[in-house]
């Protein structure tokens, strides 16, 4: 594999983390989220979301970008939970790496970054939502020892999905994947 840069994303890389979002989004969700999702999630309002997210950061906030040999391979954004299922655990809210650069170790290094990031921040623990039936990534969380922990339904706005919490109570035991 040509070598990944994990860096801190900046306001300028917007555009960019928008039209990967939905480009990896639709590619991962097009078997399970229902067409009227699927169809209203575009680079618009990805695009809005991201603006959001820099304008106001949540609590512990961190947004990482992969990149290799200049072209963005994937990213993660990890904070405070807001979800009342995730209790005191920091929640890593996405991690997505492109189509063209799966199983090469950048979705390890991007959680691995934002576990080290969740843990300089003073959070103990870290948990994710994954929908059911995205076995690709029920079966690479479990394989960093992710522990199912709960379920919930996502809030919205455009899908209420089934999902499945992968926790680890120590986060450390994710930022250790780094070395």
């Amino acid at each position: 594999m040509p070598a990944c840069t994990i860096r801190i994303a900046e306001p300028k890389d917007i555009d960019s983390l928008a039209e990967l979002h939905v480009a990896i989004w639709r590619d991962t969700y097009r078997e399970l989220a229902p067409p009227e999702a699927f169809n209203a999630l575009d680079v618009p309002r990805r695009k809005s979301f991201w603006q959001d997210k820099f304008a106001h950061p949540a609590t512990g906030q961190g947004i990482f970008i992969a990149e290799v040999e200049g072209k963005l391979a994937g990213f993660s954004l990890a904070s405070a939970s807001s979800n009342p299922e995730f209790g005191e655990m920091a929640e890593i809210k996405f991690l997505y790496v492109s189509p063209a650069f799966k199983r090469q170790g950048i979705g390890k290094l991007l959680i691995a970054k934002a576990a080290t990031h969740l843990a300089g921040e003073g959070f103990k623990s870290a948990g994710l939502g994954v929908v059911e039936g995205n076995d690709p990534a029920i079966g690479f969380y479990r394989a960093l020892g992710g522990l199912e922990s709960g379920r919930y339904t996502d809030a919205g706005p455009l899908w209420r999905s089934p999902n499945i919490i992968y926790a680890w109570p120590d986060v450390t035991v994710l930022s250790a994947l780094n070395s």
